[in-house]
């Protein structure tokens, strides 16, 4: 399936959270290397947890062929039962403008695979290229 001509993406958004007890630099390591995702295009952010513990939110944004070689990497490298998960279940991940979220296992990630999650996860959300339709409307 080739994603970039199928569902053309605009943008990405990826965002983490890091906890205090997680290597930063080892997460950023992997991201880059498993995910071709330039380090460079994250912004750092520093809260504090309910226990006063260190958090930090890195967010990046992809512009567009980047955001849809993203795409096309994540979905690729599914396995197949988790590639019949998405399928089935791609309705709840896609929202009224198109965009779709996913969630990537971050702890996989960092072990060199590329897998879904809903716990502990890297968050995608991919921006659906919207056109004018000359009609008022968009497409």
């Amino acid at each position: 399936m080739d994603l970039e001509k199928a569902h053309p993406f605009s943008a990405a958004d990826v965002s983490i959270i890091i906890h205090a007890t997680e290597d930063e630099n080892k997460i950023l390591d992997a991201i880059g290397s498993i995910l071709s995702i330039d380090t460079d295009r994250f912004r750092h952010m520093e809260s504090t947890g309910h226990w006063r513990n260190r958090i930090s939110l890195l967010t990046g944004n992809l512009e567009s062929d980047e955001a849809n070689r993203l795409a096309q990497k994540i979905l690729s490298s599914l396995s197949s039962a988790e590639w019949d998960q998405f399928s089935n279940s791609s309705h709840s991940l896609i929202d009224e403008k198109g965009n779709l979220y996913l969630r990537l296992d971050k702890q996989r990630i960092c072990q060199g695979r590329i897998s879904l999650s809903e716990s502990d996860s890297i968050r995608v959300k991919f921006k659906r290229v919207m056109r004018f339709n000359g009609n008022r409307n968009f497409e």
